[in-house]
């Protein structure tokens, strides 16, 4: 298609911009991973690098990105600070990606990534 546009489905330029950007946020596996951890619950620095099996200090780095974002939050909670993925909208994306996922077989080998058109 090219030429003028039709009306149906047009989105201004600056909102298709900002979704790039917010999935290119979701383009780190670790980032990923973390939004997924968070859509399950709250959970502090320490209990998100346990569950994605990193350091602290890296979880502590994309959760900062992530935050500035605006795709978590972060509360204190007595001594530790908590972080929550609290748009409904994102859990449901992150979700629905998975389970597209889950739907085709898993994905798991190495063909993933060709079999989706993604590759080098």
């Amino acid at each position: 298609m090219t030429g003028a546009s039709s009306g149906v489905g047009d989105l201004p330029a600056d909102r298709i911009q900002e979704a790039a950007g917010l999935f290119g946020m979701l383009a780190s596996a670790l980032r990923l991973h973390i939004v997924w951890v968070l859509s399950h619950g709250e959970c502090d620095v320490g209990g998100l690098a346990e569950q994605v099996g990193a350091p602290m200090p890296t979880v502590s780095q994309h959760l900062a990105k992530l935050k500035l974002a605006g795709l978590v939050h972060s509360r204190q909670q007595g001594r530790r600070r908590v972080y929550v993925v609290d748009d409904p909208n994102l859990v449901s994306v992150v979700r629905l990606m998975f389970q597209h996922l889950a739907a085709e077989g898993g994905g798991s080998g190495a063909d993933t990534g060709a079999r989706h058109g993604l590759g080098a």
